[in-house]
């Protein structure tokens, strides 16, 4: 079930719940384009395109309409207003996500500020990583991609001094670690 009002704070965690729970039905085609609205009129052979609507298509649109709804259901006040004017659940799911895929330059580079310049400071490491994560999840929204790794180095930079002797082990590592193992190693330490 989705547990999100999608509000426009929090779409990442919302897209998250209504894609799993859409695939998880085979329904979310609906929403990236690959179910595609079969042919509306009934075509004869001897007529031609008639005005008789195809019964595909009638199920495909309850299906759609049934959709719809069900986004709509989803949404805030603030964030009804993206999809007051869609016809379909793709127009409607286009219409939320772009405003956040259309980030602007300048936010973009706010955003890589704020990784760079990221410290721990008084925060637990749970707070600190995820503060992290939440950064390195709107750039991917953006289309910008940070890999583990490079996240991985980001947190070791904002570690305070205490963190030194962790660090130091990270750093030397001949191999990669995942970022849970990368997080229960600070865990630890802390």
């Amino acid at each position: 079930m989705v547990t999100l009002c999608r509000k426009d704070n929090n779409f990442l965690k919302w897209q998250y719940q209504i894609e799993f729970f859409l695939e998880g039905y085979g329904l979310f085609g609906h929403f990236d384009g690959s179910t595609i609205a079969p042919q509306k009129f009934a075509v004869l052979d001897e007529e031609g395109v008639t005005s008789e609507v195809t019964t595909g298509y009638k199920e495909w649109l309850r299906t759609d309409k049934a959709l719809m709804s069900f986004v709509i259901a989803t949404l805030s006040d603030d964030t009804i207003e993206y999809v007051s004017d869609s016809k379909t659940t793709r127009d409607a799911w286009l219409s939320l996500s772009n405003p956040y895929a259309m980030m602007s330059h300048a936010q973009i580079s706010h955003l890589k500020t704020e990784l760079q310049k990221a410290k721990k400071g008084g925060d637990s490491i749970n707070k600190f990583l995820l503060c992290l994560k939440h950064i390195k999840d709107q750039l991917s929204v953006a289309g910008i991609s940070i890999s583990n790794d490079d996240l991985m180095i980001v947190a070791l930079n904002g570690l305070p001094s205490e963190y030194d002797m962790i660090k130091t082990v990270l750093i030397a590592l001949d191999t990669s670690i995942s970022f849970k193992e990368f997080h229960t190693q600070l865990l630890t330490a802390e």
